[in-house]
């Protein structure tokens, strides 16, 4: 099987020419086991000259058999004498005998094939009967009555169906092939139109892109797929929608309350606790504003577009060099990608700011792998996570350590989860593991993208 085209339309093309052949091949197949059988036209010219030269045996006085010396030469011989002749067994000669009774109804007739090696047998062409040649040799006999007998000797050729039938395959072939691909062509197309578009859509989607509804069109198995695909998206699509309107009227909704407490904190005497109540009311609001954000922002609105992703993610890592911080960019090729890019790029850089925060040197390495999509890897030199921890840092407002640096974006652990809705929003992976030189190392694997470079 590993031999066979992997596109439905390969598929479809090799099975209908197959069919075409092997159709043909059956075909010449049969006709070979009718082989042998003696050719039409030849046959009814012997049966034509026998009844004659009967019909004239009849005319002609006794003894008088120069006439039939106007017969003979060296596919035919004629003669009549007292010498009677057996009926031959097989059914090729009765049936020639069946034949030749239908016009000599009160004939006594004997068929023999092969001839009887007799001179008469030998005065015809020496290629009767012999292998190859296609010539046989026919014997029929008719009683004329007073004891005496027509024998006649003809070398008749045989048919050879199959080489026939072979040199017609050929033909047929040559002129019917054609044909046969125009009629896949549009055949085939007429299936995959509307099942490349389903593809396209079902990547698109996986990309959380918003699209249009599939037009139903094709067979109605292809329309049933169709119809099924574009119902999921739209469930899929509400559902989304509603949970993030919910989310961002939760959060729209808090930042009411929490003004008025701070406000009424901020009339309290100065003390250590007003002051704690302040900074703590400070990291609510962000939670509020990042999850607001978050959610009226996130990387399913935004339109898709042809990036670059090697002059993207160096145009991330120049900026954080020129503040000072050492990010290495390994990208040794280009790569074109079809992907959000402000939703990408917010995703890169929360992935290295959080690299920074624990390192000292971050590397980041962008590889195109063919079919199996693109891989990015953004490492660092710091401490790593332990292994319990490397999925729950994903979790929203997680974090490890209450007393790290803080910044905007990650402050109040959104980050590493802004950067997963992201890369899942494009079909893709986000992971963290401990690198066993040290450090941690999160790998982005995105699906293959139809954009690629010309050329």
């Amino acid at each position: 099987m590993r031999y066979l085209p992997r596109s439905l339309g390969g598929q479809l093309v090799l099975l209908m020419l197959g069919g075409f052949v092997l159709g043909h091949l059956f075909g010449t197949l049969g006709l070979w086991q009718r082989s042998g059988v003696l050719h039409p036209i030849a046959r009814d010219h012997a049966l034509s000259r026998t009844v004659t030269a009967y019909r004239l045996a009849h005319r002609q006085p006794t003894g008088d058999d120069a006439w039939l010396a106007a017969f003979n030469n060296n596919v035919a011989q004629l003669w009549i004498d007292h010498r009677p002749s057996a009926v031959g067994a097989t059914e090729r000669e009765q049936t020639l005998a069946a034949d030749l009774r239908q016009r000599l109804p009160d004939a006594t007739v004997a068929v023999r094939m092969p001839c009887r090696d007799d001179n008469a047998t030998r005065l015809l062409d020496p290629a009767v009967d012999q292998t190859g040649t296609g010539l046989e040799c026919v014997e029929i006999n008719l009683a004329l009555g007073d004891g005496r007998w027509l024998h006649t000797r003809q070398a008749l050729p045989v048919q050879s169906l199959w080489r026939e039938s072979w040199q017609l395959l050929r033909f047929s072939l040559l002129v019917g092939i054609p044909p046969v691909l125009i009629l896949l062509y549009v055949f085939v197309n007429r299936i995959l139109r509307p099942t490349t578009a389903l593809t396209d859509a079902a990547e698109r989607m996986s990309r959380g892109e918003r699209i249009d509804p599939l037009s139903l069109q094709g067979p109605d198995e292809i329309r049933e797929i169709a119809r099924a695909f574009n119902d999921m998206h739209e469930r899929t699509t509400r559902f989304v929608d509603e949970r993030t309107r919910m989310l961002a009227a939760i959060s729209h909704d808090l930042r009411t309350p929490l003004t008025a407490l701070e406000l009424q904190t901020a009339m309290l005497p100065d003390s250590e606790q007003r002051s704690e109540l302040l900074r703590t009311l400070e990291e609510v609001r962000q939670m509020v504003n990042e999850t607001l954000r978050f959610a009226t922002h996130n990387a399913r609105s935004e339109d898709s577009a042809a990036v670059e992703l090697g002059a993207l993610l160096d145009d991330i890592c120049q900026r954080h060099r020129s503040m000072g911080h050492a990010v290495a960019l390994d990208a040794p090729q280009p790569v074109h990608y079809r992907c959000r890019p402000l939703a990408l790029r917010r995703a890169l850089d929360n992935l290295i700011v959080n690299a920074l925060r624990h390192g000292q040197h971050v590397s980041v390495a962008l590889r195109d792998q063919g079919s199996d999509g693109v891989c990015i890897d953004i490492a660092d030199d710091g401490p790593g996570i332990a292994e319990e921890m490397l999925e729950r840092v994903f979790e929203p407002f997680f974090q490890l350590d209450e007393a790290r640096h803080r910044e905007s974006g990650s402050s109040v652990g959104l980050g590493l989860a802004i950067a997963r809705d992201c890369v899942q929003a494009h079909g893709g992976h986000l992971v963290l593991r401990n690198r066993a030189e040290g450090g941690l190392q999160a790998r982005i694997l995105l699906p293959s993208s139809h954009e690629r470079p010309l050329g």
